[in-house]
C-alpha cells in the first residue's frame, strides 16, 4: 500500500517513516495521533495521520488494535465519528492483507472491553474475500449491546 513504516514505540509515541521520501513524522502519543487523524478527516484531507493509520493497519503493526480503541474513544460518542473509525481504519485492518485472522482475538478482547470500539465494528463492511471466521466473529460482536460484555 505505502512505501512507509508505522511503529508504536515503547515510550507511547507513534512513528511514521516514509522510506521513499526519507522523511519521518512522530506523534508524542497515540492520543495525539488520534487528534490529528480526526482533524484530517474533518478537513477532508489525507495527511500523515491518515497515512500512519493506513500503514499500521495494512501491516497489522503491533499495537494497532489498541490505537484503534483510542481512536474510537476519541470520537467521544459521536456516531458519525465512530463510523469514520469503523468504516476506515478498522475495516482496513480486518479486510486488507489477510490481517483479519491474525488480529481477530485481539479485536474480540478490545470490543468486549470498549463500547466505542464495539460500536465502530458495527460500521465495518467486509468483502466476500474475508475469511468466514472473521465475518462470523464480527457479527457476534456487533450483536452485543453496549452493556453485554
Amino acid at each position: 500500500m505505502f512505501e512507509s513504516e508505522a511503529t508504536f514505540r515503547p515510550d507511547g509515541s507513534c512513528l511514521l517513516v516514509d522510506v521513499l521520501a526519507g522523511t519521518q513524522r512522530t506523534w508524542p502519543s497515540v492520543t495525539a495521533w488520534a487528534a490529528d487523524w480526526f482533524a484530517e478527516w474533518r478537513a477532508g484531507e489525507h495527511g500523515d495521520a491518515s497515512d500512519f493509520a493506513g500503514v499500521a493497519c495494512d501491516a497489522a503493526a503491533p499495537g494497532v488494535v489498541g490505537a484503534l480503541v483510542v481512536l474510537a474513544d476519541a470520537a467521544e460518542g459521536d456516531a458519525d465519528l465512530i463510523a469514520w473509525v469503523g468504516a476506515g481504519p478498522v475495516e482496513d485492518l480486518l479486510s486488507h492483507s489477510g490481517n483479519g485472522l491474525r488480529v481477530l482475538d485481539e479485536v474480540d478482547r478490545a470490543a468486549r472491553r470498549q463500547p466505542a470500539f464495539r460500536a465502530a465494528l458495527g460500521t465495518v463492511v467486509l468483502g466476500n474475500d474475508v475469511p468466514e471466521p472473521v465475518v462470523t466473529r464480527l457479527a457476534e460482536l456487533t450483536a452485543l449491546g453496549p452493556h453485554q460484555c
